[in-house]
């Protein structure tokens, strides 16, 4: 059904649960995957006083090709072809989800995954929403998957 499947990670549990979801996926189908990092630069807009800025850089790059390598150790595992990719230019400021988006757009990617934390109110206006912003935006189909519950919220505890 879809030959080539795009997921994004950054380190996070949703991002962890997409990709497992989008190897189940590109399995299934024999479909090529492609996983993106996308280095957020938005920090870049910010006086940050004595902090070296380069230190900072390394330290995101070296954060991302350490996710990459394991999602392509875990493709690799299970027999999925896997291309990755790590974004850090400046169509990234602050903007996620456009990049991700042309990643998606450059690659062919006919389907893409995303985990997505579910923030509400507050939170989410403070942080934003890339999945919401890629639903809203993307034309290719966007496959959401959700991290499970935090521990002691609400949603965690039995009915």
């Amino acid at each position: 059904m879809y030959s080539k499947i795009l997921v994004a990670v950054d380190g996070s549990e949703s991002a962890d649960r997409a990709l497992v979801e989008a190897l189940r996926l590109a399995a299934a189908m024999g479909s090529e995957l492609t996983v993106v990092h996308v280095i957020d630069n938005s920090y870049l807009r910010y006086e940050v006083g004595y902090i070296d800025l380069t230190d900072l850089r390394a330290s995101l790059l070296e954060g991302g090709q350490i996710l990459l390598d394991e999602a392509r150790a875990k493709a690799a595992a299970q027999g999925v072809a896997c291309a990755t990719l790590m974004v850090d230019e400046a169509l990234a400021l602050g903007d996620v989800a456009n990049a991700i988006e042309q990643v998606a757009q450059q690659t062919g990617a006919e389907l893409l995954v995303l985990g997505t934390h579910g923030r509400r109110g507050v939170r989410r206006l403070l942080m934003g929403s890339v999945a919401e912003a890629l639903v809203r935006q993307c034309q290719q189909p966007v496959l959401l998957v959700h991290a499970p519950p935090a521990r002691g919220s609400a949603a965690a505890k039995p009915a």
